[in-house]
This record gives structure tokens, C-alpha cells and sequence, in this order.
């Protein structure tokens, strides 16, 4: 059964009938400062475990936005390659147009120039397109990691601090169980030496017997 402050407030001493033993205001008083820090180590037990689930659950979001990043960065490597073709597609219906109206000697000269300077655009667009996804990327994977670091650091301390409060309420528990084991030898002496004592008092109705004895010699 795991021991508590009510278990040590309510723990009681059976009373003997003789002197010696520990004084009991003694013993109020040592009891009395193990509840308070009991309660005080359970309290801030309380504490760490509610900031570790905080920091678990940054933890669990930080994971998350490196994934949403990751499906980002998929879904934006698509999207050029869609601009790309529709840009030749315009180009292509741009220099199939001089098939409909009358040829003259300068429109494949203009339909290259056009093509030129779409294929110029496209890439522009591209390399932009890229540049910003990288940036974004970029500054999303530092947020994740400062936050994932952050998470890890402040779980570390935590588990930290849990281990040492683990550590104090032991300490605090073999103090208790000495202090009971002490007592218990303590008041064991004691009543076997009272026991031996009492052993080794002669018998009052043998004293009676004996007194006649010499009384009826007399």
C-alpha cells in the first residue's frame, strides 16, 4: 500500500505503561513536517506531470506541421510542371494561327520571337515558383526544429525533475520506515527488560510461605 499524508496523519501508537519510550511531541512534531513535505513533493509531482503532457502535446504539433510542410512541398513540385504545358500549349495555338489567316514571310520569325519570350516567362515563373517554395520550406523546417528542440529539452528537464522528486519522497519513505524500526527495537528493549525485571521478583504468596515457615521454626 503506498504511503500518504492521510496515512501518516491517522497512524497511531498503541500507549504503554511505563516511562521509558519516545517522547510523543517529539514524534507529533516529525510527523507533522513529513506531511507537509508529502504533500508539498505530491503537489509538485502534480505539476511536472501536467507540464510533461504540455510538452508532449507541442511535441505531437510540431510533428504535425513538419508533415503538412512535407505534403506542401509535394504538391507545389507538381504545379510548374502544369504551368509549363499550359504556356507551350498557348504558344503552340499562337503559332498554329498563322496557318488560318495568309502566310507572310515574317510571321515564323515572330512566332519564334513569341515562343522565346513565353518559354522566358515560364522560366522566370518557374525559378520564382521555386525560389519561394524553398524559402517557405526553409523557414517552416527551422520553426519545426526549434520547436521539436524546444519540446525535447523542456521533456528532458521534466523527466529530470520527476526523477529527483521520485528520489526525495523514497528518501522520505526510508526515514520513515528507520524511524518505525528504531521505535519498534527501542520499545522491544524496553518491555523485555521490564519482563526480566518482573521475572525475577519473587512471588508474593512463596514470600508468605516462607515468613510462616520461619515464624513456626521460631
Amino acid at each position: 500500500m503506498a504511503l500518504t499524508p492521510e496515512n501518516v496523519i491517522n497512524k497511531g501508537f498503541k500507549f504503554t505503561k511505563y516511562t521509558k519510550g519516545y517522547s510523543m511531541e517529539e514524534v507529533d512534531d516529525f510527523l507533522d513536517e513529513v506531511v507537509v513535505e508529502f504533500r508539498r513533493l505530491n503537489a509538485e509531482n502534480a505539476s511536472l506531470k501536467r507540464q510533461l503532457e504540455e510538452a508532449e502535446n507541442q511535441l505531437s504539433q510540431a510533428s504535425a506541421s513538419e508533415n503538412e510542410v512535407l505534403e506542401a512541398e509535394v504538391v507545389e513540385d507538381s504545379t510548374p510542371v502544369n504551368a509549363s504545358e499550359t504556356v507551350v500549349q498557348n504558344t503552340e495555338s499562337v503559332v498554329a494561327e498563322p496557318e488560318v489567316a495568309p502566310v507572310s514571310t515574317a510571321q515564323p520569325d515572330n512566332a519564334t520571337s513569341l515562343l522565346a519570350m513565353a518559354q522566358k516567362v515560364h522560366d522566370e515563373y518557374v525559378a520564382a515558383g521555386k525560389a519561394e517554395k524553398e524559402r517557405m520550406i526553409g523557414e517552416a523546417r527551422k520553426e519545426a526544429n526549434t520547436m521539436l528542440s524546444d519540446a525535447r529539452t523542456e521533456r528532458n528537464r521534466m523527466l529530470a525533475d520527476l526523477d529527483q522528486t521520485k528520489k526525495q519522497l523514497e528518501n522520505s519513505v526510508d526515514s520513515l520506515r528507520t524511524f518505525e524500526k528504531q521505535y519498534r527495537q527501542g520499545l522491544r528493549e524496553f518491555m523485555e527488560a521490564n519482563l526480566k525485571e518482573l521475572n525475577s521478583t519473587p512471588n508474593i504468596e512463596a514470600q508468605k510461605v516462607s515468613t510462616s515457615q520461619v515464624a513456626d521454626a521460631v
